[in-house]
């Protein structure tokens, strides 16, 4: 469904901590944000969504996307399972597999076949949740066992169970989390074609085969003063794991000229490559132009978030582009 009157979202910067977190989170709020979202970029997202809850009173707060094969999903829900409680059911739990890169150098894991275990690590989290309600249970899957999920006594049996949304860029998870997520988190490097002709029937699809409604589609609008800052920040996302979204909008041939220019340190060529042609094909909006982005992609989404680039600026810049994105939207 379209996002209709819902306003929408923000993304907090990766940099933040947990005061800061605190306080962008209540201007969000005030701002008449929907929700506010975590990344896992740089500092704990559960630590950091416990924050933006803290300073919160109506709105949601959760994780897009916490990197799930870095933690047991004991650990995640256990996490996921106190935020929903303390917040009053405001916290959603998101998830993603990662890069295969980033899973190993950052975290020291690897996940030889991510769509699989990341849905048996879903089923997991979901098998945590019923023990916590019953206070007991298992689970046995096959990349995952957790024989005692209840390690004290007794049973949460009121407590709200968080919904589960899954990140993904290829047909084969999206398709898993048709099957076994409450929301699908579109990567922020995407085309109006790719989500028609690939996210949404790879949702359908893996809805149906599970027999379950198709999950809600969240959708990032990256948001910037400058084309330039735009064009900078998209370069970041032109690796090989994110490049079909180019290939089927037939720019393979820039595509491959991107990840030329990145590999011989051409940075600033690699920006050129991605001319306003190109930039006005991808989820991005300029400030300026907030309202027409988000009733562009709006329409598109059961729900919107606004984020801001990371990519060649500094901290504070992220920070003070996020306060320009929330006085632009407090305005709307």
């Amino acid at each position: 469904m379209p996002l209709g009157d819902r306003r929408p979202g923000i993304i907090l910067p990766g940099g933040v901590d947990m005061a800061l977190a605190q306080r962008l989170a209540q201007e969000a709020e005030a701002a008449g944000a929907e929700a506010v979202w975590i990344p896992d970029v740089r500092r704990e997202p559960y630590l950091l969504s416990a924050a933006a809850l803290s300073s919160t009173a109506k709105i949601d707060v959760g994780t897009n996307v916490a990197v799930a094969f870095a933690r047991s999903p004991a650990l995640t829900a256990q996490a996921a399972w106190d935020l929903n409680h303390w917040s009053g059911g405001r916290f959603i739990l998101g998830l993603g597999s990662q890069v295969k890169g980033t899973l190993e150098r950052r975290f020291g894991v690897s996940a030889a076949h991510p769509g699989p275990m990341l849905r048996d690590y879903v089923s997991a989290v979901r098998a945590c949740f019923a023990a916590y309600r019953e206070g007991r249970g298992s689970y046995s899957g096959e990349h995952f066992q957790i024989t005692q999920p209840v390690f004290m006594p007794g049973a949460d049996s009121s407590w709200p169970e968080p919904p589960i949304y899954i990140a993904g860029v290829n047909p084969e998870m999206t398709s898993i989390a048709g099957e076994c997520a409450d929301g699908f988190a579109a990567h922020i490097f995407l085309t109006e074609r790719y989500l028609e002709e690939v996210i949404d029937p790879a949702l359908a699809a893996g809805a149906a085969k599970a027999g379950r409604p198709k999950p809600a589609v969240l959708i990032s609008l990256l948001v910037a003063p400058s084309r330039d800052m735009l064009a900078r920040q998209m370069t970041a996302y032109a690796v090989p794991g994110y490049r079909r979204v180019l290939d089927h909008g037939g720019l393979g041939a820039e595509a491959d000229a991107i990840l030329t220019a990145l590999a011989e340190r051409r940075r600033g060529d690699a920006q050129a490559i991605i001319d306003p042609a190109v930039l006005d094909r991808l989820a991005v909006s300029l400030l300026d132009d907030l309202p027409s982005g988000i009733a562009r992609w709006g329409r598109r989404a059961d729900r919107l978030t606004l984020c801001v680039p990371w990519y060649g600026i500094t901290a504070d810049e992220q920070v003070e582009i996020a306060r320009q994105v929330l006085t632009s939207l407090e305005k709307m």
